[in-house]
């Protein structure tokens, strides 16, 4: 039988003494007369100095595993142990079972199992993919190889940037596929498929991601390409996205709007155009691209007010619900490599401290500039953008923003907006809790309520002033 090979490549950084070797996945669908039976997948990488390989395995546990060199001990439920020479060449491979049927009634698929039906197979690759222990900023690629007539979404597959991305990047193969590409700008293509639904809705899907990129990323900082696969249900009436690296998931239901806002798809494309750094940038990375992603929306009116409300509102909760809400940069950098909510935590602080100092920003200049105007005259790529920030502010009239920068985002005090830090026409309010947890929620104003220039809140100085309702 004739095959395809698609190889997916995230943007792998040189590697540096200090950061381990990449891992690439060869991954094959399994046919019994046509039908998918199973999937194999062959992980190769490099031991270290101990010539031990630490994995966690799949989600879904394989029917099959070995090693093609070295010894494997896997004893421990959690842990696959390949032991062999220092700095030899690991090669695991591991067989799933049969797929799951996929029920197109129920569209919460986030668990932890390979997924088929006639003709097709969806997996996140936590439930497909064993990762190698250790930093999760360890490079990774994966090469599918497709039997005759099977599709996948995009020419390289679904690009991965590191093991941390794995476990939300998901792998949709099959017979019929609904496929659509847009350009972006001269050098990013998005590639949009869809199993099921209507052809039309993966169109506007793929006109909404693509033109807002077009608003948001001006300067043309995108990888080359971008993709995202769609699983459309029969019953429902939610939706719900993952995105990680350049690939994202969709999943949608007959109740969801069309198209349905794919507002974190979004967010996790525009950050790619930032330089990273890991958890020690991604307070600017991903936290100010969701600013930005709102601001450009909010001017070009495709985000009304209710709904950027309601935005804000789930980033107020995502931040004022994390225990690490109070840990510092440093402390985030240290613990994230083993906890995921210290990985969540500096988007949610990022985007907050944005739209603070857009109000500070406004407020300085009397309305006459934003923080778009000081994210437009920096480079959004410096491998350090606090400084880099703090001078465009400066640049923009907004004075010096160092000691805000100093207090939420490198020491994490804990950041809470004033009232009207959104302008006239919102409400930032605190709700305490009987055991003495405070969480901010944004609300829209009625129009009767909503009055008066669309101006910043005051900005945040010192003590109580800078902190209202702090605990």
């Amino acid at each position: 039988m004739a095959a395809s090979v698609l190889t997916a490549s995230g943007i792998t950084p040189l590697v540096h003494a200090t950061e381990p070797p990449p891992i690439h996945y060869d991954i094959g669908l399994d046919l019994k007369q046509g039908d998918l039976d199973a999937i194999t997948v062959r992980a190769t990488l490099r031991s270290g100095d101990d010539g031990i390989v630490d994995f966690t395995p799949p989600d879904q546990p394989p029917v099959d595993v070995h090693v093609e060199s070295g010894t494997l001990d896997t004893s421990m439920p959690d842990r696959w142990r390949v032991t062999t020479s220092p700095h030899a060449e690991v090669v695991v491979a591991w067989r799933t079972a049969r797929p799951q049927p996929l029920d197109w009634g129920k569209w919460d698929v986030f668990h932890p199992q390979v997924l088929g039906g006639p003709g097709a197979m969806f997996a996140f690759g936590g439930a497909l993919l064993a990762r190698p222990k250790g930093p999760t900023t360890r490079p990774a690629s994966s090469t599918v190889t497709l039997p005759e007539g099977w599709h996948t979404v995009g020419a390289s597959g679904s690009p991965i940037q590191t093991v941390d991305d794995i476990w939300l990047t998901s792998y949709l193969v099959a017979r019929h596929l609904t496929l659509t590409t847009r350009r972006i700008g001269k050098a990013t293509t998005l590639h949009v498929g869809a199993l099921g639904g209507r052809p039309w809705d993966v169109e506007k899907i793929a006109d909404l991601i693509a033109s807002t990129l077009v608003l948001v990323d001006r300067n043309a900082n995108l990888p080359s390409l971008l993709t995202v696969n769609v699983l459309n249900f029969d019953e429902g009436t939610g939706y719900g996205s993952t995105a990680t690296g350049t690939s994202a998931t969709l999943l949608i239901t007959p109740g969801a709007p069309s198209p349905p806002w794919p507002f974190e798809v979004i967010r996790q494309f525009a950050s790619t155009g930032t330089a990273q750094g890991g958890t020690a940038n991604a307070w600017f990375s991903r936290g100010f691209a969701g600013y930005r992603v709102a601001s450009a929306l909010r001017t070009e009116g495709k985000l009304d007010r209710v709904d950027f409300a309601r935005h804000v509102n789930d980033i107020l909760g995502k931040y004022g619900g994390s225990p690490f809400r109070r840990t510092s940069n440093a402390g985030l950098v240290e613990v994230a490599p083993r906890v995921y909510e210290a990985r969540q935590l500096p988007g949610a602080r990022g985007e907050l401290f944005a739209w603070l100092i857009d109000a500070h920003l406004r407020e300085a200049t009397q309305g006459r500039k934003q923080l778009a105007d000081a994210l437009n005259r920096m480079d959004i790529q410096t491998p350090d953008p606090g400084p880099a920030l703090i001078a465009a502010v400066a640049a923009e009239g907004g004075g010096d923003i160092t000691p805000l920068y100093q207090r939420y985002i490198v020491d994490g005090e804990l950041l809470q907006l004033p009232t009207d830090t959104l302008g006239p026409c919102y409400s930032i309010g605190t709700v305490a809790y009987d055991y003495g947890w405070q969480e901010q929620h944004a609300f829209a104003k009625p129009p009767t309520l909503c009055v008066g220039a669309d101006s910043s809140a005051k900005s945040q100085r010192s003590g109580d002033e800078a902190a209202p309702n702090r605990r």
